[in-house]
C-alpha cells in the first residue's frame, strides 16, 4: 500500500537478495490464489516484510519452485512456495486495499475519489475472497478512528497521535492469529513500523496535501526534518528491539529483516525528508 518498508539491496548478499525476490514473487502468486488476480496489482514491499516476520515467528521454512507469470512471461523466475504466512499476508493486503479505497471515497469529493470508486468493486471481491472477518472488523474500526481524528472529531490530531492509530492498525494486522510471545513480538514490530510508515507518508505527501487541502498532521505543526528523522529513528529502534527477540529459523531471512529495519527504512526516511525539504524550499535560479 505504501512501499516504504524496503531493504537496502546493495547491502544484501546475493543469496539474500534472491530469497527476498522469491518471497516477493511467492506473495504475488499467493495473492492471485487466495484473493484475486487483480489484487496482485496492489502488491507492496510492506507486505513482503509482514510475510517474512510472520514466517519467522511461525517457524515456517521456505521452499522454492520456478515458473513464468504475466509480469515475466519469457523467463522462469524462482518463487517461494505457498505457506500459511504467505497466504495470510496476501489476504491482509487485499483487506487493507479495500478499506483504504473506502476511506479515500469517504474523505474526498466525488471527482478526486473517482479512481477509488472505480476500483472499489474489484476490491470488494478481494475482501470477500480473503474471508478474514475478525481482521476485517479490526481494520475497519482502526481506520474509522483515524478518519475521525483527521476530520477533527478528536481534539488531539498531533502527528504522534495520528501515527499511533495507524500503528495500532498495523499491529493488529501483524498479530492476527498469533498467541503468546509471538503475538507480543509481532505487535511491537507492527505498531512501531506502522507509526514509522504514517510519519513517512505524511512527510512525503505534505506539499500535495497543502495544495489539495487534505488532512496532514504536519500542516499545523510544521516539519523540522532533523526532529522528524529522529522521531522516526526512535520508532525503528523500538521495532528493532522486538526483531531481536525472534528465534529466526533461517539466518538469511534474519539478515533480510534486519537489513530492512537497520538500513533500508532509514535510507527511505532520508530520501523522503530530502525530497520534502526540496519541495518546500526549491532552488531558484
Amino acid at each position: 500500500m505504501f512501499g516504504y518498508v524496503t531493504p537496502d539491496v546493495p547491502e544484501l548478499k546475493v543469496k539474500e537478495h534472491a530469497l527476498y525476490r522469491a518471497v516477493y514473487c511467492g506473495l504475488c502468486r499467493s495473492m492471485g490464489t487466495n484473493v484475486t488476480a487483480a489484487s496482485r496489482l496492489s502488491l507492496s514491499y510492506d507486505f513482503v516484510f509482514l510475510a517474512l516476520v510472520r514466517l519467522s515467528l511461525s517457524g515456517e521454512t521456505v521452499s522454492f519452485s520456478e515458473g513464468r507469470c504475466l509480469a515475466h512471461p519469457f523467463k522462469k523466475r524462482q518463487y517461494a512456495k505457498e505457506t500459511p504466512s504467505l497466504a495470510y499476508a496476501a489476504k491482509a493486503s487485499g483487506l487493507l486495499t479495500y478499506h483504504k479505497l473506502r476511506d479515500d471515497i469517504a474523505d474526498k469529493r466525488f471527482l478526486p475519489s473517482l479512481p477509488s470508486r472505480l476500483l472499489l468493486p474489484a476490491a470488494a471481491r478481494m475482501r470477500k475472497k480473503a474471508a478474514l472477518p475478525d481482521l476485517d472488523a479490526k481494520i475497519s474500526a482502526s481506520l474509522a478512528s483515524l478518519s475521525a481524528l483527521e476530520k477533527g472529531a478528536s481534539e488531539d490530531a498531533s502527528p504522534d497521535r495520528a501515527a499511533a492509530l495507524f500503528g495500532d492498525l498495523l499491529g493488529g494486522i501483524f498479530t492476527e492469529g498469533l498467541t503468546g510471545n509471538e503475538e507480543k513480538i509481532a505487535r511491537e514490530i507492527g505498531y512501531h513500523v506502522g507509526k514509522w510508515i504514517y510519519l513517512a507518508d505524511a512527510a512525503d505527501d505534505l506539499e500535495k496535501d497543502k495544495k489539495t487541502g487534505a488532512f496532514n498532521p504536519f500542516l499545523s505543526e510544521g516539519t523540522d526534518p532533523e526532529r522528524l528523522y529522529n522521531a522516526m529513528q526512535l520508532e525503528l529502534h523500538a521495532a528493532s528491539l522486538a526483531v531481536e527477540l525472534i528465534a529466526f529459523p533461517d539466518p538469511s531471512v534474519a539478515s533480510i529483516v534486519r537489513n530492512v529495519i537497520y538500513l533500508g527504512m532509514p535510507r527511505r526516511a532520508e530520501q523522503v525528508l530530502k525530497r520534502t525539504a526540496k519541495e518546500r524550499n526549491p532552488v531558484t535560479e
